[in-house]
């Protein structure tokens, strides 16, 4: 099986410590202590695909700033290669998203992340609509953080009635809902959007989720719709792994989970 890791963070070399310390300290003022098992680099990275047997890693920018979109996109065009694949990442105040998005298209970037705790804004924000629709349209992947977050934010602008509300506005539209869904919202995620077409990746639940409620889930929502993510550097790769290993799901729904219905998303 060649495993593909949906849900990955690295950052350039001189800004990785700092970065690192950063989100350490927004958890723990929310009474969380997080813990970075790579030294969130890309030759970190690497180094921990080699030795967890990870083939493919996605990796997931985030642009605090407007400012920050084209460079973090231009990185991304650069660093591709066949064990990495690079998001690019939008802001909601940006201007000119079109250009961008078609920047991402033409440099084969599959896809984009947002995140809309750090970026503060509403998922469902009719703003967005037409940012979405340019998406749409240009066939990209959009991965949303979804639910709380382990940092000193309001945690309302991802919740899952609003995913939900996104996905009817925008079939068509290819949307990874990260962390099953919700993070740690995985109750009003089986209510509100369990068996909704989009796709949800496994990412911050090891250790979170009961191992029965995470099944209970995938087969709710439906394994064909389920792909792997770590949350690396937040965890260690080789134990997501194993810990879904380890579950009651088939060993079909385990291949598509861990890396089947990554290939056909990522058209690969």
């Amino acid at each position: 099986m060649n495993i593909i890791d949906f849900h990955t963070h690295v950052f350039p070399g001189e800004l990785a410590p700092r970065a690192v310390d950063v989100l350490i300290e927004n958890a723990a003022h929310t009474g969380i202590t997080m813990k970075n098992y790579t030294d969130a680099t890309l030759d970190g990275l690497e180094k921990s695909m080699q030795k967890n047997g990870i083939a493919v890693s996605v990796t997931l920018a985030i642009a605090t700033k407007p400012a920050h979109v084209s460079p973090i996109n231009m990185g991304c065009a650069q660093n591709q290669r066949k064990n990495i694949i690079p998001f690019g990442t939008l802001h909601p105040q940006m201007e000119n998203f079109e250009a961008e998005i078609d920047y991402l298209a033409d440099h084969k970037i599959k896809g984009i992340k947002m995140h809309p705790e750090y970026q503060y804004f509403y998922i469902d924000d009719r703003k967005l609509y037409p940012m979405y629709e340019k998406l749409s349209s240009s066939g990209l992947i959009a991965v949303f953080h979804a639910g709380k977050d382990p940092g000193p934010f309001t945690c309302d602008h991802a919740l899952p009635p609003a995913i939900r509300k996104l996905h009817n506005d925008f079939p068509k539209l290819k949307i990874v809902a990260a962390h099953m869904g919700g993070w740690m919202l995985w109750d009003e995620v089986e209510r509100e959007l369990a068996g909704v077409d989009i796709f949800f990746d496994t990412s911050a639940v090891y250790k979170l989720l009961p191992p029965q409620d995470f099944v209970r889930l995938c087969k709710k929502h439906g394994c064909e719709k389920i792909v792997f993510g770590s949350d690396s550097p937040w965890y260690d790769q080789g134990e997501c792994v194993e810990w879904i290993m380890q579950t009651s799901l088939s060993d079909n729904d385990k291949e598509m989970i861990l890396e089947m219905n990554a290939v056909r998303l990522l058209d690969l």
